[in-house]
């Protein structure tokens, strides 16, 4: 048996860190990773990078910032040029595999490399891909298993286990938080408040670009619905998190393995007049959870304080691994070393580049999108945040007064707001920029289906 531990990283699409029980929460969503953070760590200001899938996604396996990585809206493809974890962790002699239905993380955005196996279950092809689709939600529908793809991830997870040695490193991603919910019983009811019928919950607009767009009117009744409903995902996810676990445990692996539960970005149910996680950089989307469970290596029960973002994901889990980096070119850092936190960074950064429009604005012509053609960087410390627009729009907030980023200050407290755009400019003066050249991804009739019914081509 080898010396080297296991890693599985899971990732919770959309899953923003106050909706968390281990957060705070005052719903008990998430009870196993909770006990999770009680038997490892749980960073308590982990910060995305940006606040939607792919660049999040680059950076989490680059160790890169998006300037850097190049995988933004403007640009939406992860360029070869990156090593990627998956390849670090293949090259030291580890399994690697791949479960993933998100197509923005995908071999045909530039995620495969390194993965011996990349399950995404889609079928190739148009006709059939559509043919097994259309089986498989009917099935599912009638057998009352419905869900965004958790329960097929785990059957394929559980027969590669099974299958090969160690060590072995898997990434495992649910799409559940994401939109639209629609948790599977009893998930769907769990947190519904009573005397609410199915109707009036199916009535419910889960649509963000129209109601962003104003063509559609929610009543405080409807995001009551939509909290429940997104609660009721996360903790469908929770119990097929354990499942991992569970199985972790009847092969013998589990205290050999670390496992490491993180978010690409949150979701807005409402707040700032938002739904999804299009446009913005509030804290609903870039406040994500972080927590990591492996008796070998981490603390048992600590809360880290400390500012971590998704770039320390790749250079700590190679540390785990005993894997040699490529010399200092990663942006994040090591967040344990010999059973202590390292020291965090004085504030964290966040980037939304130049949104694809044209799709929203044929859906929506009446509708005046300048606000949201823009670049957005963020600058975060544990206080205070300040978010820069290219059109000058910019805001300041106080975190600690104001954690829901409704008051504005920066016009009011333009000397600390001026503070924190020099050090976003110097910060962004000193990192490497990528040149993105505006590839898109060569999408099949599948993978544009599925993108569609996310809401994810705009």
């Amino acid at each position: 048996m080898t010396d080297q531990l296991n890693v599985v990283l899971v990732v919770l699409d959309s899953a923003r860190a106050d909706h968390l029980s281990s957060y705070g929460y005052a719903r008990q969503t998430m009870p196993f990773l909770d006990q999770l953070g009680r038997e490892g760590v749980r960073f308590q200001q982990m910060i995305s990078t940006s606040s939607w899938t792919l660049p999040s996604h680059a950076s989490l396996f680059t160790g890169l910032f998006p300037s850097t990585h190049g995988a933004t809206d403007e640009n939406r493809l992860l360029a070869s040029r990156h090593r990627l974890l998956a390849e670090y962790m293949k090259d030291a002699g580890y399994r690697t595999a791949a479960f993933c239905t998100n197509p923005w993380v995908s071999p045909q955005t530039g995620f495969g490399r390194g993965f011996d196996l990349f399950h995404t279950q889609r079928v190739a092809g148009r006709l059939a891909g559509r043919a097994t689709l259309y089986a498989r939600k009917a099935s599912d529908r009638v057998l009352g298993r419905d869900d965004s793809g958790a329960r097929r991830t785990n059957r394929a997870l559980g027969a590669w286990l099974e299958q090969g040695g160690e060590p072995f490193f898997a990434f495992v991603h649910y799409n559940e938080p994401h939109l639209p919910f629609r948790p599977p019983g009893p998930y769907d009811r769990m947190f519904m408040p009573r005397g609410i019928t199915s109707a009036r919950i199916n009535a419910v607009n889960q649509d963000a670009n129209q109601y962003i767009a104003g063509a559609v009117q929610m009543t405080e009744e409807d995001f009551v619905i939509l909290n429940a409903l997104y609660d009721g995902e996360l903790r469908y996810a929770d119990m097929r998190l354990q499942e991992i676990a569970d199985a972790l445990v009847r092969q013998g692996r589990w205290d050999r393995t670390v496992l490491i539960v993180t978010a690409d970005h949150g979701e807005n149910l409402g707040e700032h007049h938002m739904m999804g996680h299009k446009f913005v950089l509030c804290d609903t989307l870039l406040r994500i959870p972080l927590i990591m469970r492996c008796p070998r290596l981490i603390p048992q029960g600590f809360v880290v304080d400390e500012l971590a973002q998704l770039t320390d994901i790749t250079p700590t889990v190679l540390d785990f691994a005993g894997v040699e980096t490529d010399g200092g070119r990663l942006s994040g850092r090591a967040l344990i070393k010999d059973g202590q936190a390292t020291p965090g960074p004085a504030f964290a950064i966040a980037e939304r580049h130049r949104p694809n429009l044209t799709v929203f604005q044929q859906r929506f012509p009446q509708f005046d999108v300048r606000r949201y053609e823009v670049r957005q960087k963020a600058i975060r410390t544990r206080r205070e945040k300040f978010i820069w627009h290219s059109d000058e729009a910019n805001e300041f907030y106080d975190l600690i007064r104001d954690p829901g980023e409704e008051d504005n200050l920066v016009e009011s407290e333009a000397q600390r707001a001026e503070a924190l755009r020099r050090a976003l400019f110097d910060w962004f003066a000193g990192i490497e920029r990528s040149e993105g050249d505006g590839r898109a991804p060569a999408m099949d009739a599948a993978m544009r289906g599925q993108l569609e019914r996310l809401g994810d081509i705009e």
